[in-house]
């Protein structure tokens, strides 16, 4: 069975190969990683690609129950002072994300709607053409013979 191997044990042969210090692939590894946290847990892109590890997509039918969700929360939040504010920032922000995301993916699939009516619209177009010039061809033949 094989073991999988952990970003710290390929730090100290990477800074050799590249001749620089383990403090710097170190930090370069914690920022990339960190970035990919963040970019992960808002919800500014409908879809995350990392390299080597896939696609994240974001599940499109459980948007409207999550902005339910705390739009429901925020009615019925009772903390207090600093926690309530705090709270309240963090809940206004993610539903902004939320609303805006569900935006940009219906818009994203009015437009691919949009291509698949396109290309069967022209399919249709090119079939009739297909057929008409088969009709003309063979009108043409009878008529030569």
């Amino acid at each position: 069975m094989l073991r999988p191997k952990k970003a710290k044990e390929f730090i100290p042969q990477v800074a050799n190969e590249l001749s620089i210090s383990e403090k710097t692939v170190e930090d370069i590894v914690t920022f990339y990683w960190q970035e990919i946290r963040k970019n992960l847990g808002t919800l500014k892109h409908p879809r995350l690609h990392i390299t080597n590890l896939g696609d994240f997509t974001i599940k499109h039918w459980k948007i409207d129950e999550k902005i339910r969700m705390l739009e429901k929360w925020e009615e019925n939040n009772k903390q207090k002072g600093m926690q309530q504010m705090t709270a309240r920032f963090k809940t206004v922000e993610n539903l902004f994300n939320l609303k805006t995301i569900k935006k940009t993916i219906e818009e994203e699939k009015e437009r691919k709607d949009f291509i698949k009516l396109h290309k069967k619209r022209s399919n249709v177009t090119k079939i009739e053409c297909n057929k008409n010039l088969e009709v003309k061809r063979t009108n043409t033949r009878r008529t030569n013979k």
